[in-house]
């Protein structure tokens, strides 16, 4: 036996299938046709960030402290503490009458160290900065006067595992604890062409790392020498709390965090040497406006409100909040070759 459907249900039906259409229309197909058809864009304060990110390298001056002697130790200070040179870190308190063998787990790195200025005995801190009782052996490459010399293949080249240097037996000859000094220290890393000429030397950014924020200025940008990549390096002595624990974390450099009049950039064009937009007045004719750009990256730029001081020191009027400017400016380009 057959049911049969009433019309009525049959027009509820086509009713809700008409809606549901009718939805998918609203959300999916008109906010695509709108923005085909759109010709101009407000202009509203907004705050535009332009970041890159990047894996980056700590270099710095670390001095590490050999035992003199083997025995039991007990240490006096936390790590992670900002200490003066000649602070006593640790003291013996019982001695061995005879001296052991360094253990296996430090003599890799030690042979890393060979040669190293940062080794020194004792007890004693011989520089001040901070505490830390870490170390991966690669101290003697990441020191500063090896800056220059660092390479894209030389740190993927290398083991980033960290020994811990505290405990309470050592043999003489061992390590024992580390301090870095945090006067001046840098972060080294690689970009891509298009991201490194984002940074110029000297200018201030900040990099954003997984323990914090640190201020820094671009030391350096130069093209490596064995890619196609650039090699970056900021300066920075700001305090960073992990500072002494860490040789590489990916990081976010923030070039600049600037706040104004956002644009598009497809609606910026050049008249006469000039940059500016065109402005859509009431009466929908078209007016350029020079303008003056503190921030850009490939999609947005930030501009000057109200007024700016060219080159030549004069006083230019420009674009307000609000202004409603073409998005392809050779629409009135080419109306005023016409006219």
């Amino acid at each position: 036996m057959k049911t049969k459907i009433s019309k009525k249900t049959k027009r509820i039906a086509i009713i809700y299938l008409a809606i549901l259409v009718l939805l998918y229309v609203v959300i999916y197909v008109v906010p695509k046709v709108t923005d085909l058809f759109e010709t101009t864009q407000v202009l509203e304060n907004g705050t535009l960030v332009i970041s890159c990110d990047a894996e980056g390298y700590f270099v710095k001056d670390e001095t590490i402290n050999l035992a003199k002697k083997t025995g039991k130790i007990k240490y006096k200070v936390v790590e992670g503490t900002a200490i003066k040179n000649g602070t006593v870190i640790a003291s013996y308190e019982e001695e061995a009458e005879e001296d052991e063998d360094v253990s296996g787990k430090y003599e890799k790195m030690l042979e890393n160290l060979d040669g190293y200025d940062g080794l020194k005995k004792g007890m004693k801190a011989k520089v001040s900065g901070v505490l830390s009782f870490s170390m991966d052996g690669n101290e003697k490459y990441f020191e500063i006067d090896n800056l220059d010399k660092i390479t894209k293949e030389g740190v993927d080249g290398l083991s980033y595992g960290v020994t811990d240097l505290k405990r309470e037996n050592v043999a003489k000859g061992e390590p024992i604890f580390k301090v870095s000094s945090d006067d001046n220290w840098y972060v080294v890393c690689w970009l891509d062409k298009k991201s490194a000429k984002t940074f110029e030397e000297g200018v201030e950014v900040d990099l954003e790392l997984p323990d914090g924020k640190a201020a820094a200025v671009v030391d350096s940008v130069k093209k490596d020498k064995n890619g196609s990549d650039y090699k970056v390096v900021f300066f920075s002595n700001a305090y960073y709390k992990t500072f002494a624990s860490t040789r590489k974390a990916a990081m976010t450099v923030v070039k600049s965090n600037n706040t104004g009049l956002i644009v598009d950039n497809e609606c910026i064009t050049e008249v006469d040497g000039v940059k500016g937009v065109f402005v859509v007045d009431k009466n929908g004719d078209y007016h350029f406006k020079p303008i003056n750009i503190t921030a850009s990256d490939d999609k947005q730029s930030v501009l000057s409100e109200k007024t700016f001081t060219n080159d030549k020191y004069e006083l230019v009027e420009t674009v307000v909040v609000h202004d409603e400017v073409l998005r392809d400016p050779q629409i009135a380009l080419k109306k005023e070759e016409k006219e």
